[in-house]
Formats: C-alpha cells, sequence, structure tokens
C-alpha cells in the first residue's frame, strides 16, 4: 500500500543553493507533520578522490560543516549522515532504504529559473529508484520566508495512482492545518482525428458529450475519495490538458502532489507526459507518490 503518513525524510545537500532549497522543503514537511528529518551528504569513492588531487578528509570534513550550516540555518534538530559512493543517486537511496524513508527530498537544477522545478540527471535517476515519495524543491526555496505548506494541490484522474496522491495530500493537509484543492481533469482531445470522417460536427458533438458525462463522473469519484482522505476539500472537476490546468493549480499552492505513471514499477516512481511537464516547470514545490501495489 502507498504511504499516507511521512514520519522520515531524507534530504540531499551538497553544499550547493540546490541543496539549501530542498533543505528548505524538508523542514516544511518535518514542521507540519512532526517526522524526523535527516540530512545527506554523498562523497565520493575515498579510493578514487586522491587519484583527483583531492583529499577525501578534507571533504569529509567539509560536508560535516555544510550539513551542520544547514541543519542549524534550516532545519533545526535535523540528523547528518554522510556516506561514500559514486553515484549520488545510488548514496541517497541507500540512506534512504537503510533509514526506512518515506520521502526523499532534493532541489532542482541549477539551470532551473528562480521560483521554478526543473528536474535534472540526478533527479532524474532517483525517480527510478528511489523507493520512496519524492519532492523537488522549486529553485531559490531557501532565500524565500520561511515556507508553510497552507495551501496542498493534487491531481486526480480516478485512477489508483491518483487515489495515492490524493491519500497523502489529505495526511499532509490535516497535519498542516492546509487548504486541499483536488483538482480532477478529464483529457478532452479527440482519440484520433480519423474518428471524425464524414461525421464532422455530429462526430465532435458526440465526443464533447461523452467529455462532459466523465467530468460529471470523476467529479463524484473526487468527492468521495477527498471523504476518504478524511479531509474537507475543494473539489472541481474540468476537462482539458491534465499538463495545463496543474501547473495552473501550481500557482495558486505551496506544494503540488502527483501520482506516478500508471505503468511502472510496484513501488517506483515513474512520469508521464504530465509529471514531466510539471517536473520542468511548476511554480511550486513538487511531490511525486510511488505507485500502489495493487495499480493494475
Amino acid at each position: 500500500m502507498a504511504t499516507t503518513n511521512i514520519t522520515r525524510i531524507a534530504v540531499g545537500v551538497d553544499g550547493f543553493a540546490e541543496g539549501r532549497d530542498a533543505a528548505a522543503l524538508a523542514a516544511a514537511f518535518a514542521r507540519a507533520t512532526g517526522a524526523d528529518a535527516i540530512l545527506v551528504g554523498v562523497l565520493g569513492d575515498p579510493v578514487v578522490i586522491p587519484l583527483t588531487g583531492g583529499s577525501w578528509t578534507e571533504l569529509h570534513k567539509q560536508a560535516e560543516s555544510t550539513l551542520a550550516k544547514t541543519r542549524d540555518e534550516l532545519v533545526p534538530g535535523a540528523r547528518s549522515a554522510i556516506i561514500t559512493d559514486v553515484s549520488t543517486a545510488r548514496g541517497l537511496e541507500r540512506v534512504v532504504a537503510r533509514e526506512h524513508c518515506d520521502l526523499l527530498v532534493v532541489g532542482s537544477t541549477p539551470d532551473a529559473q528562480d521560483g521554478r522545478v526543473r528536474i535534472g540527471r540526478r533527479a532524474r535517476q532517483l525517480i527510478g529508484d528511489a523507493g520512496c515519495a519524492l519532492a523537488i524543491a522549486p529553485r531559490g526555496l531557501a532565500r524565500e520566508p520561511q515556507l508553510a505548506l497552507g495551501r496542498i494541490g493534487v491531481g486526480y484522474d480516478g485512477g489508483p495512482e491518483s487515489e495515492a496522491a490524493l491519500a497523502l495530500a489529505g495526511s499532509l493537509a490535516r497535519a498542516a492545518d492546509a487548504d486541499l484543492s483536488v483538482r480532477a481533469i478529464v483529457d478532452d482531445r479527440l482519440p484520433t482525428l480519423g474518428m471524425i470522417g464524414r461525421g464532422g460536427a455530429a462526430v465532435i458533438a458526440e465526443w464533447e458529450q461523452l467529455v462532459q458525462t466523465d467530468v460529471d463522473r470523476l467529479r463524484g469519484r473526487a468527492v468521495e475519495a477527498a471523504k476518504t482522505a478524511g479531509v474537507d476539500a475543494r473539489v472541481e472537476a474540468m476537462q482539458g490538458r491534465p499538463p495545463a490546468a496543474l501547473l495552473e493549480l501550481g500557482e495558486a499552492v505551496d506544494l503540488l502532489v502527483i501520482g506516478s505513471r500508471r505503468w511502472g514499477a510496484v513501488a517506483r516512481l515513474v512520469l508521464g507526459s504530465t509529471g514531466e511537464a510539471l517536473a520542468h516547470d511548476a511554480t511550486c514545490s513538487l511531490l511525486v507518490v510511488p505507485r500502489v501495489e495493487d495499480a493494475g
């Protein structure tokens, strides 16, 4: 089953601004949920580093200093862990598994615009193998006033992945006493232009009616899902393009929660086209929830 509570958070901290952004977001999660936070620094292999002219001991001291400073300034009370691995992503995955973390938080790539999320190579590796929910902080978050998760949004399409996203979003909203907005979206694009054929306007009108029926049905399911999540939520159902609709929602919330793509490894994160759009241009923090075991 999907995690509906966050009790332990790992944070990738690398001494750069993106690591501080991740720490600022992790602190917001920790304040809202009471979860333990673990600041993680990943160092290269001590056998290889001297060959590049560096000193592993000195790098270890720098990492300790960076983690301590980040903790004191952004995440008071957090624990620290330094791990050695030739791959930063794999090192973070090892800490997640060892510490049984429910959430891993990382920053955006350095070329992201201020205030926007953009995944880089490291985050993309984690999306495939993290084994827990993954949160991505927009660039520059640490420079903003202390983040409060007062407004949470979640995308919903009726599938088990979106049910898992809504369940976790509901849990966070209850813990943070936050407003929850559920946006249920029916993709209204015609499956293929070949369907129109000679039917023309009649076929389009029939398609529009089918879409509206789906919107009404999905609204009902979203309302019931929000009730099951145990939180009062603002539910809206619409037709349109899911990426555009959720990017718009992201402009009005502090955190946007989405499920993984429908086909992918169980308990792993896989982005579909909607997730890809959000992971490259969202204007708020993004939380991607793993697939659940019964998602077929």
